[in-house]
């Protein structure tokens, strides 16, 4: 079937993706300026403080593959908006949190419903962006825009929301935000009638066999690790390092933070042009990945003025290599369908976040031992020998790849082949 030009169903799908990406963005985000109010509060140590990172990506990580399977199943609809409200609900739950086991459940409640919203987001905008501009729509306008977006707005502006109404009724109406988005989605979110798999019905273990049998999305999983683990760990540990180790202001802090982020929207723009038009994929992750490694083994050299350059430059280069990783499951039309677009994009996800859940609590439990600024040495470390991975993969463009650069229009075809077929 013949790709149509994109109409009004197709733009409020994309937009609907990038506004689903600012909610789970924002809800991630808004609560980390609350952290020190909430170790003061509710007397916690930094290990605490690092589970209260931590436990969000590990619900993020552990739940993208059923995630997958779910899209699969009932439809990328029907996940997208259940885990809106469902990460509406998370966030509820932290603002009437009267102790740390429930603000450890809220977190946990919000990356498990994060999962089900990025597994639908992403593939949703793979679906329905012009093949010519897939990277450049998914990594950069929901990636960068999006998310990105959410989070920097997350970490600066309710930083100031905090100090001027508290924790508490800050972090509702980043709630009360969520909610709306997720009723919006309820009439927006849409799937493309020329490609199928994306309705759901679809679901077969013959069929989602293909995903774990690609050693490409396996090694880009794996690979995934450094980069995911060095942008979430610093973004959201970095404001409170500068501020305990280096004098910043509570303020200056929160901004450098968001600064990371705000530069990491260009810098995911940018980069979704690039991987549209390169000749190679792996090097645009490979490249930036490396170089975050570098930025987390010299990070403990770095002091004073020059920490507004280096952790900005951690947020551009987190932002470059996330760009083209999210759409790593078109890269591979030959071993992976739409209709296992998500739990193909899960897995690179579920792999990636162990490095998200696990650094920040190695890094607050390093810092036990070697302190504060060597705690980054570590990280970069387990860092480099993740990086690694990225090498096992198959250049999926050119002659040796097999495929086009371009996501291989023929995966409209899908609409006429059940998944039971496969």
């Amino acid at each position: 079937m013949q790709r149509p030009p994109l109409d009004f169903r197709g733009y409020a799908a994309i937009a609907m993706a990038v506004l689903l990406s600012f909610a789970y963005g924002l809800q991630m985000y808004a609560t980390v300026p609350a952290f020190g109010i909430l170790q003061e509060e509710f007397s916690l140590d930094l290990t605490q403080i690092g589970l209260l990172v931590s436990i969000w990506f590990l619900g993020y990580a552990v739940a993208h593959v059923p995630a997958g399977f779910a899209a699969a199943a009932w439809g990328i609809k029907r996940v997208a908006v259940w885990g809106a409200f469902a990460l509406a609900v998370s966030t509820f739950l932290f603002v009437v949190a009267d102790g740390y086991p429930m603000m450890v459940i809220s977190r946990l409640l919000g990356g498990l419903a994060m999962s089900f919203m990025a597994g639908a987001a992403f593939p949703l905008a793979t679906a329905w962006a012009p093949p010519k501009h897939a990277r450049l729509v998914v990594g950069g306008l929901v990636n960068g825009v999006g998310f990105t977006g959410g989070s920097a707005l997350g970490l600066y502006l309710w930083t100031i929301l905090i100090d001027s109404y508290g924790w508490r009724q800050a972090t509702l109406v980043a709630a009360v935000v969520s909610l709306v988005i997720a009723v919006a989605a309820v009439f927006f979110v849409s799937t493309p009638d020329f490609l199928g798999g994306l309705d759901g019905g679809h679901f077969t273990w013959k069929s989602t066999g293909e995903v774990f049998r690609s050693r490409s999305i396996w090694a880009i999983g794996i690979g995934s690790i450094c980069g995911y683990g060095a942008l979430f760990t610093v973004s959201q540990l970095g404001p409170g390092y500068v501020e305990a180790q280096f004098g910043f202001s509570a303020s200056s802090a929160g901004l450098l933070g968001a600064l990371m982020l705000l530069l990491g929207i260009p810098a995911a723009l940018i980069s979704g042009v690039i991987a549209d038009r390169a000749s190679s994929f792996l090097p645009t992750l490979w490249i930036p990945a490396g170089l975050l490694v570098v930025m987390l083994l010299v990070l403990p050299f770095i002091e004073g003025s020059l920490l507004w350059v280096a952790l900005p430059l951690i947020g551009i280069l987190g932002s470059m290599y996330f760009s083209p990783a999210t759409v790593a499951h078109a890269e591979y039309p030959g071993e992976i369908s739409p209709q296992n677009y998500s739990t193909a994009f899960g897995l690179v996800l579920s792999l990636g976040n162990v490095g998200a859940f696990l650094f920040p609590y190695i890094y607050s439990v390093s810092v036990g031992y070697v302190g504060p600024r060597w705690g980054w040495m570590v990280l970069g470390v387990i860092s480099a020998v993740a990086w690694f991975g990225f090498f096992f993969a198959t250049e999926p463009r050119g002659p040796r790849g097999g495929t086009s650069v371009r996501i291989v229009e023929s995966a409209a075809a899908e609409t006429a082949t059940p998944s039971s077929a496969r």
